[in-house]
């Protein structure tokens, strides 16, 4: 089936999942970046002490999606969606009424475990739970959300602040998000009640796992699988490094000389290749499986956050994020699939919510540490060239995950072995 009989035939569904992907990007490093030094200078912080408060705060949500990750997998979705959203608009009101860096970390606490925690989630555990032999397709159509966001929001954000200021920008995004993003959801989910029933009629493990405990799975199958740990390095290489690079772009650009435009111009490039990778990748993870796919995935980034350790031209901006979009579009249909491939389709919003909770702590680290060092004087080109060393550590890993450590006593992937 092609993608527009695919997407004709499913039209709420899939758009329920572009569209959480899509308006995510209120809780998205690429949207906080350009309002990080309006910020900065109205509570006079500088770049290390934003980044601690950005860090904090996504730290706690992280720790915090382990157990409300899991609850996908138990609660009915449309009241899990529902929560998620107002908990969105809620950090979207907070952000723009925050009068000190208290009430700022509770807004940025918000706006992360919402945005870039729930609703990310939300859409992939439901694009891979309920498609099994187009799967690959299903996240990749729901994946389009997030090349269309980086594509406009980075620009959208850096106006706002422009024009608006960042306090109005905010407001005015938590009044539109009040009058349209729920009642659109629920609407979207009509229906959903049968989908699911039917999912537990068809499937043995969803009928068995009715009646499991997440926690005693994620104790006795996740948490002892060395499959889980060596592929944790390489899964935290974009939480971490991209989103540290991304969320002190306007440092990057200062030092390598580019204009405060470049980045955000360069995000088209970014959502561009994502999204013609995603489409790509689709079919490609139908067809061959994700654990076949995962080993080559990181390549790109490697070589994308290469280009700042060896040139400062203007040029470098579009080549580092045009191949980080390499990585991000194939990435979504791979990496959507893969713990659904590994664990079963039951069990896989707790296993995402587990990777999900490490990647935000990953997300909380980045804009602190990495803050630090350029306060200390380390330069763009040093971090770089340690993030590469790190991401080549991860390919390995990974390779030994895939092609030595597959298939573990005591553990049945989700899908056999191709």
């Amino acid at each position: 089936m092609n993608y527009l009989a695919f997407i004709l035939s499913n039209p709420r569904f899939l758009a329920y999942g572009f569209l959480m992907l899509f308006f995510s990007s209120f809780g998205q490093t690429y949207f906080f970046g350009p309002f990080t030094n309006s910020i900065r200078m109205d509570f006079d912080l500088s770049h290390g002490e934003i980044g601690l408060l950005f860090s904090v705060s996504t730290g706690i949500a992280g720790v915090l999606m382990m157990w409300v990750g899991r609850k996908i997998d138990d609660v009915d979705l449309r009241l899990f969606t529902a929560l998620i959203c107002a908990g969105l608009i809620a950090g979207c009101f907070a952000m723009s009424a925050a009068t000190n860096v208290v009430t700022l970390l509770f807004a940025f606490f918000l706006l992360r475990l919402s945005g870039q925690g729930l609703m990310m989630h939300a859409s992939f555990t439901t694009m891979s739970r309920y498609f099994d032999k187009e799967r690959g397709k299903a996240i990749s159509v729901a994946g389009f959300g997030i090349a269309a966001a980086q594509a406009v929001f980075p620009g959208i954000a850096r106006i706002m602040d422009t024009e608006l200021g960042w306090r109005d920008a905010w407001q005015f995004s938590a009044v539109f998000l009040t009058l349209f993003l729920i009642p659109l959801m629920m609407w979207l989910l009509t229906g959903h009640g049968e989908r699911h029933e039917k999912f537990l009629e068809e499937s043995e493990e969803g009928q068995a796992g009715g009646m499991a405990k997440n926690e005693a799975w994620v104790r006795t199958v996740l948490l002892r699988d060395i499959r889980f740990y060596l592929m944790f390095p390489a899964s935290m290489a974009m939480p971490y490094l991209f989103t540290g690079l991304i969320f002190h772009q306007q440092f990057v650009a200062d030092a390598n000389g580019w204009s405060y435009d470049l980045q955000p111009a360069a995000f088209t490039a970014f959502a561009g290749v994502g999204f013609i990778c995603s489409i790509i990748g689709g079919p490609l993870v139908d067809r061959f499986g994700a654990r076949y796919l995962i080993p080559f995935n990181s390549i790109p980034l490697i070589l994308g956050i290469s280009m700042l350790a060896i040139t400062n031209d203007p040029i470098a901006a579009w080549l580092y994020l045009g191949l980080a979009g390499v990585t991000l579009g194939f990435g979504i249909p791979i990496g959507g699939a893969f713990w659904t491939e590994m664990y079963g389709p039951r069990h896989v919003g707790s296993a995402r919510a587990i990777m999900g909770a490490l990647a935000m702590i990953a997300t909380a680290l980045a804009p602190y540490t990495m803050g630090l060092l350029f306060d200390s004087g380390v330069s763009v080109e040093a971090v770089a060239i340690g993030a590469v060393i790190y991401m080549i550590v991860g390919l390995v890993l990974v390779w030994l995950m895939v092609f030595r450590y597959w298939s573990q006593p005591g553990v049945t992937p989700g899908v056999p072995a191709r």
